[in-house]
């Protein structure tokens, strides 16, 4: 009975050592964690957004680093979203990101900010960047960034291989950068194939839309920028151009916005995509006609 009870304490005392093992060690060196910044700006539609938070000085444990929110007319899990307030950050890693999530409410607002604030840190102390913060600018007062988001691209297509097949596809949309010339005059856009209905090669589109806004008739115009590259595969390239079905001779394919169903209804046109190589076309490798654009969120 003796030499079963000196097992069971034994078996005990390795159990016990080997879960202390698995448990995480804090750092004891001397290590200093700060944020990077002190402000930071961000749209209402940027999504999710990333702080950095700085570790320095002697780094070999683990730091354990809990943050407290402070909101000033920003209102959480409203304006924005937060998943964790806590972040571990392991042996001589130098830098980690906080992370949270701006809501689109979709109505027109004043900019709204909260602060991010270092609380209280584990295996560290606390730098004197302990502060952030962040402006949401509300982007639905100005109806040109209230168009970036995913919309539906949808027309009859034609190709080598195929003839008026329907396609629809989703398109990315972005915004110009604030301050940039593009800004309100154009929006970047991104899709995956789509267009070429014969799916013969992998085209990764990144085209534009020009925008433009008649103040006197309250109208939004969109038309697809020509004659540039939008797609490339090895030494061939895509470009758009316009093929008028009544004679006329711009080379703008436009459409019209309407704000109640979110849809642009492009010109009744062909949207012909040429393929270049070294500068040069080789061939017309689509035509589409019936052409529409759904915003969708």
């Amino acid at each position: 009975m003796n030499y079963l009870k000196i097992y069971t304490l034994l078996l005990c005392a390795v159990l016990i050592t080997a879960c202390s093992d698995d448990e995480e060690q804090l750092n004891s060196g001397a290590a200093t964690v700060n944020l990077q910044e002190a402000a930071m700006t961000v749209k209402e539609s940027a999504g999710l957004c990333t702080v950095p938070v700085v570790v320095t000085g002697e780094h070999t444990g683990t730091i354990r680093v809990s943050f407290e929110l402070k909101d000033h007319n920003a209102k959480e899990d409203e304006n924005y979203i937060v998943t964790t307030k806590t972040l571990l950050i392991p042996a001589g890693q130098e830098i980690v990101n906080f992370e949270f999530k701006t809501v689109d409410d979709k109505l027109v607002n004043d900019d709204r900010s909260f602060d991010i604030e270092i609380a209280s840190v584990e295996g560290a102390s606390i730098g004197e960047k302990k502060r952030l913060t962040v402006t949401i600018k509300d982007n639905d007062s100005s109806f040109y960034e209230t168009l970036s988001g995913t919309w539906i691209f949808t027309g009859t297509a034609s190709a080598t291989n195929v003839s008026n097949v329907s396609v629809g596809f989703s398109v990315k949309v972005n915004t110009a950068e604030e301050g940039t010339e593009a800004y309100e005059h154009y929006l970047v856009c991104s899709n995956k194939n789509g267009f070429d209905p014969d799916n013969d090669i992998e085209w990764e589109f990144n085209w534009r839309l020009q925008y433009e806004y008649d103040a006197a008739t309250r109208k939004t115009y969109l038309s697809v920028v020509s004659d540039e590259d939008v797609a490339s595969y090895g030494s061939y390239t895509i470009r758009f151009r316009r093929l008028a079905l009544d004679g006329s001779t711009s080379n703008v394919y436009r459409g019209e916005y309407d704000v109640d169903t979110k849809t642009v209804i492009f010109e009744n046109a062909n949207l012909i995509g040429d393929m270049y190589k070294d500068g040069l076309i080789q061939i017309q490798k689509f035509r589409l006609f019936d052409c529409k654009m759904e915003h969708i969120r």
